[in-house]
């Protein structure tokens, strides 16, 4: 059965949020990192809140999960995100450089922020899967509010 890779950076760094998505469970490969983008809550949703987006940004990196999906699973991310392209980029992974779709949106205002449960739905995902403290940190300083007060960054 063929496969592609897929790089997710925002709801889907939490597996069980993609597990639930699609029909085959994905094949976690580990942490992948995307150069020369920039991670951005700049999305517009239709209820006014921001959804995840990655930039072009010369001296910035995207963090993500990298997976291996069925090729039968690729209608989901064909029509998940309206308003994004799912587009290929090379991710570098402890696999080397690989070629992998993502989501990027070319909508990007600035002035909106997202919803609570779905910055900490990212969060959880990035704890859970390894993504550094420091990296999971300046998502959170693009909240829009002051959740490191709620945060506990020692587990």
């Amino acid at each position: 059965m063929e496969k592609f890779y897929y790089f997710g950076y925002a709801s889907n760094l939490d597996e069980s949020t993609l597990e639930g998505r699609l029909k085959h469970k994905p094949q976690k490969i580990g942490i992948a990192v995307l150069p020369h983008f920039g991670f951005r809550f700049s999305h517009p949703n239709p209820d006014g809140t921001a959804r995840a987006n990655i930039v072009p940004s010369e001296n910035e990196s995207v963090y993500g999960m990298l997976y291996e999906i069925k090729e039968s699973d690729r209608p989901y991310f064909l029509n998940s995100e309206p308003g994004y392209e799912f587009v290929e980029k090379v991710v570098f992974s402890q696999k080397g450089k690989i070629l992998a779709y993502t989501f990027i949106s070319s909508k990007n205002e600035t002035g909106i922020f997202p919803a609570e449960d779905y910055w900490k739905l990212i969060i959880k995902g990035g704890k859970e899967n390894g993504i550094p403290n420091t990296y999971l940190s300046n998502i959170l300083n693009r909240v829009g509010k002051s959740p490191l007060l709620d945060w506990d960054q020692s587990s």
